[in-house]
């Protein structure tokens, strides 16, 4: 992992150790800073792309990777990136690490740095007070949790429940026999008017 701050973006910035709540505002997340240098080696290996080979674009990204200090990922992300680039669509590992990257090093074409100056302006906005209730206007009922409900309350809800199974089974064996024997009365009939009566001669 690279801990070189001359490489993050970050004037003065020593890799964050033993701060896990973040109360240092010099401090970095190790792995935010991994993804924004392959985020800028996406960026720089995407440039004139387009058209180009796969393995071609490959060996761009191998070589972007290596010089920022990155571990190579898995193939097959490698080879998505690789198809991103080779339609000319740099590929974005996730927006806040884009618009990083985009600070740093402009992106690959001109799309996308609309669309990271899109996202970077919707983040920066501010909705104004008063959009949403405060939190004592919420009418939020309160759900008890499962330790707080009486055993009793269970056993009746359950006992209910297997009744109406229990009730909707019968009615459905009543609909079944209905249906059964009307079927084999109708059968009979059908069989009494085929047979011809005994006295008679065809």
């Amino acid at each position: 992992m690279n801990t070189d701050p001359s490489k993050s973006g970050a004037v003065n910035a020593e890799p964050l150790k033993g701060d896990p709540a973040g109360q240092d505002p010099t401090g970095q997340v190790p792995a935010a800073d991994v993804k924004l240098q392959l985020q800028l080696a996406i960026f720089e290996a995407s440039k004139d792309s387009k058209g180009k080979s796969l393995a071609e674009i490959l060996e761009k990204l191998r070589s972007a990777f290596a010089a920022r200090g990155v571990a190579e990922p898995p193939a097959t992300w490698l080879e998505s990136v690789a198809s991103s680039a080779f339609y000319g669509e740099p590929y974005l590992i996730d927006f806040p690490t884009a618009i990083a990257a985009d600070s740093a090093v402009p992106a690959p074409n001109q799309e996308v740095r609309n669309r990271l100056a899109g996202r970077r302006e919707l983040r920066a906005e501010k909705l104004p007070p008063g959009i949403f209730p405060s939190r004592d206007d919420w009418d939020v009922p309160i759900i008890e949790s499962p330790e707080a409900v009486n055993p009793a309350v269970i056993s009746r809800r359950a006992t209910r429940i297997a009744a109406g199974l229990v009730f909707v089974g019968v009615v459905v064996a009543a609909i079944v026999l209905v249906i059964q024997s009307a079927r084999t009365s109708n059968w009979r009939r059908t069989t009494l008017r085929a047979k011809p009566r005994g006295g008679e001669v065809g």
